[in-house]
């Protein structure tokens, strides 16, 4: 048995999962809540309600991404709509899941945002030394980490509170806990940092996820755009 039909072994059918839909002529991304309904190892029917899913809008050449959870781990699938069976139902099929590990990697997009960090000890509890903050802005985001740069050292060895800012239609700061994979010392006034993220809502996840899938539209249309020149 491949490994992605063992996982798609585990998803319980009539499992309610979080979709990212492709607009045409639009890098954005709708998000919208519905539930999976399996058919065999790989295709499946996403049920939507009423109302909610703009078949005329979506563009059926471009990937969907499906965000679930398996027994208390966040997952993800890359898929493909097969076709449109009503106006509340997608068929679809897999064409790559990607655990939280993966995520990192295939969500990687390049980007710059300003962001914070602050110790994770509530400030009405914490001494002196735990009311640092650090700026920093970000040089890669994904949804499960982030490599930023700074002009002060971050802390080594110590999970940090992270508030970020993030583009969305309306602006949002999204705040995580994390522990640093990595930090460098570029120069003598920059530092380079990575961080993984130890604890985010899925809320949070999905909005950082939408915002590294604009920012790989963006790239592609860019690419597309500059090929055709």
């Amino acid at each position: 048995m491949s490994e992605q039909t063992d996982f798609m072994n585990k998803i319980p059918d009539n499992k309610p999962v979080r979709i990212f839909l492709p607009i045409k002529n639009s890098e954005e991304s709708l998000r919208l809540n519905c539930v999976l309904q399996k058919t065999d190892e790989t295709h499946y029917s996403l049920l939507f309600n009423s109302g909610t899913l703009p078949v005329e809008h979506l563009d059926l050449n471009a990937s969907i991404i499906i965000t679930l959870d398996i027994s208390g781990q966040a997952v993800s699938i890359e898929a493909k709509i097969v076709t449109i069976a009503n106006p509340q139902t997608l068929e679809v099929v897999t064409i790559k899941t990607i655990n939280h590990e993966q995520m990192r990697e295939y969500f990687r997009v390049d980007c710059t945002l300003p962001l914070l960090l602050k110790s994770i000890v509530p400030e009405e509890f914490g001494t002196p030394e735990d009311k640092w903050k650090i700026i920093g802005t970000t040089a890669d985001l994904s949804g499960s980490g982030l490599r930023a740069s700074f002009t002060s050292s971050p802390p080594k060895n110590t999970q940090v509170r992270i508030s970020l800012s993030l583009p969305t239609a309306v602006p949002s700061i999204v705040t995580i806990l994390a522990s640093p994979v990595r930090i460098s010392k570029l120069t003598d006034k920059l530092w380079d940092a990575a961080y993984q993220f130890d604890d985010v809502t899925d809320e949070d996840r999905d909005t950082i996820i939408g915002c590294c899938l604009v920012a790989q539209r963006r790239l592609l249309r860019l690419k597309v755009k500059v090929k055709d020149n």
